[in-house]
């Protein structure tokens, strides 16, 4: 494997002579295919895949994909690295797959975007976020004029909100099924005190005019 930093040359290949390595574990989830496509289609291929002879894609899979699939490409620049062994092709798939992440400095990602923005840069959508991501990297919240009064009434009316959702969600339980054992606070009992469990129920029932656990609560009520 060389070592040196000399630029390598980028040929043209056939994309459907490119295959991923079957055991790439990088996914790549439709939404993140658009924003790639998106991107390459305003900026072209920043950092060409890097493939074996045989066309087996070592890094750049996702952007493989994503221009062949979603933008029709035919041909794409690749990358030979006739210089790596095995292992160390396995290596630099592993690598690449792990340190491009997007794990960012927020405060200067932010500080970026809101400058392109205020640039009046008006492709946006091609730098990989979405619109809501968009709306959040390049909005001042400090400049914003806040009405006390407003976010105090605002956070009253959430918080009775969710008491209400609270109370429907408990209703909502109440009524669910519980074992038995669970409220006496016992599962087994004697044949003798079954029996006598049984004739109780009986009166009470007889007597409150409702059946089961509910003349089982009335007359538990009506002795307390």
């Amino acid at each position: 494997m060389t070592t040196d930093d000399k630029k390598r040359p980028v040929v043209i290949w056939n994309a459907d002579k490119l295959f991923p390595h079957p055991k790439n574990a990088k996914k790549h989830p439709p939404e993140q295919l658009e924003k790639l496509a998106k991107s390459i289609k305003k900026f072209g291929i920043a950092n060409p895949p890097n493939i074996k002879s045989s066309g087996e894609i070592i890094t750049g899979v996702g952007r493989w994909t994503s221009v062949t699939q979603l933008l029709g490409w035919k041909t794409i620049g690749v990358v030979v690295r006739d210089d790596l062994t095995e292992e160390e092709a396995d290596a630099l798939r592993i690598s690449d797959n792990q340190t491009t992440s997007n794990d960012y400095d927020t405060e200067l990602l932010k500080a970026s975007m809101m400058d392109l923005a205020a640039t009046g840069f008006e492709d946006m959508e091609t730098l990989g976020f979405d619109d809501a991501e968009i709306t959040r990297l390049t909005s001042d919240f400090s400049d914003l004029s806040m009405d006390d009064g407003v976010f105090a009434e605002d956070i009253t009316t959430a918080v009775e909100d969710q008491k209400i959702k609270n109370a429907e969600k408990e209703a909502e339980i109440d009524k669910s099924a519980a074992p038995v054992a669970d409220a006496l606070g016992f599962k087994r009992v004697t044949v003798e005190q079954s029996r006598r469990i049984r004739e109780f129920m009986t009166t009470i029932e007889s007597k409150t005019g409702k059946q089961g656990a509910d003349a089982l609560i009335a007359a538990l009520e009506m002795a307390i």
